[in-house]
């Protein structure tokens, strides 16, 4: 059969921005918060606008990568991805997304939870899928609001930005673009519940239009969820963040066969104190970020910047990438890609 591909790719950001000097940060600089120091690299973060929903950045950024695609809406099969967090808890904002495309009615929107790492996972699984001969074009669609959703008397706060990307995937195109070639997972779910999203009781967090906190007399109340890191979080986020995850790559290309300066890494970008680590570690023929410009994209990070990187060619310089996926659970996922092999 024709080899799967990803023929198009598309990505969306809010137009406004929100920068280091903004006054969302001020109560963060005037107080010691143990983490602080593990979360660097941000100039800018684009931040949905009040009158602005998740919806509203996946739409384009699924319709461009239609476009690139060379598909419509009808060529759809199914619409994997996530849109977080949404408006929801079930269904999820994927499957308002096939609503406002117009997708057909047998196109499955299938939603996944494999928080950070659903690029690598929504890839392997379209792949698998054309090549069982039980669906053409996939599109894999995903968006992020966490601007909305992290107290900003947390250090984690700073990173927080807005965006969506898509990308469809499907039999055909051309040897220039990429396919799927192998993945390896290393997971260590000792570290489940060190990093959550979750409701909090109400007792004075910090929302993200800057309003001091409140204390509740009413302490059965609850907040909309926020993301939230405990101690073993932030002893996760140094030990096997910054030294395990990248044993995914580098056991991943011995496998293969395929030398580090052959390939273009895409990674999570949570933080600069992880990405130069794994740089150094990986030692990659290049290596495509948009950190300082885009800040923390969480989910749609790693796809984000695949469809940033491949609109100016000269981003890529290779024809072997790896993508490297992080959950909070935790696990690390990279997974191997090509094009003109």
């Amino acid at each position: 059969m024709t080899v799967p591909r990803i023929l198009g790719l598309g990505h969306a950001v809010p137009a406004a921005t929100r920068g280091n000097e903004d006054p969302i940060f001020d109560w963060l600089k005037a107080h010691p918060v143990q983490g602080k120091d593990l979360f660097a690299g941000y100039d800018t973060r684009h931040v949905l606008a009040p009158d602005q929903g998740l919806i509203d950045i996946m739409v384009p950024a699924a319709q461009l990568a239609m476009d690139r695609a060379g598909v419509t809406a009808d060529d759809i099969d199914m619409v994997l991805g996530e849109g977080s967090i949404a408006e929801f808890n079930t269904p999820n904002t994927i499957s308002e997304l096939h609503q406002r495309l117009g997708l057909p009615r047998h196109a499955w929107p299938v939603p996944l939870g494999n928080t950070f790492s659903q690029f690598n996972a929504g890839v392997m699984m379209a792949d698998a899928l054309i090549r069982a001969g039980r669906a053409r074009h996939v599109l894999l669609a995903l968006g992020d609001n966490w601007t909305r959703y992290v107290d900003y008397a947390t250090p984690q706060s700073v990173s927080a930005a807005d965006g969506a990307a898509a990308c469809v995937i499907g039999p055909g195109g051309t040897a220039a673009q990429w396919e799927f070639v192998d993945q390896l997972t290393i997971a260590d779910t000792s570290y489940y519940g060190s990093m959550f999203m979750a409701p909090q009781r109400l007792a004075g967090h910090m929302n993200d239009t800057g309003e001091h906190p409140v204390l509740l007399e009413d302490m059965g109340k609850f907040s909309h969820p926020f993301f939230s890191i405990t101690q073993k979080g932030i002893d996760g986020f140094t030990q096997f963040g910054k030294n395990t995850a990248p044993e995914a790559v580098t056991t991943l290309l011995e496998k293969n066969g395929v030398a580090a300066k052959d390939i273009c890494l895409i990674t999570h970008q949570a933080s600069t104190k992880l990405m130069e680590h794994w740089r150094d570690v990986i030692n990659p023929g290049c290596y495509v970020e948009t950190i300082a410009k885009y800040a923390n994209l969480v989910e749609c990070s790693v796809l984000f910047n695949l469809s940033w990187g491949m609109q100016n060619a000269a981003h890529f310089t290779q024809d072997w990438l790896v993508t490297l996926c992080l959950g909070p659970d935790m696990h690390a996922n990279a997974m191997l890609m090509r094009r003109n092999c």
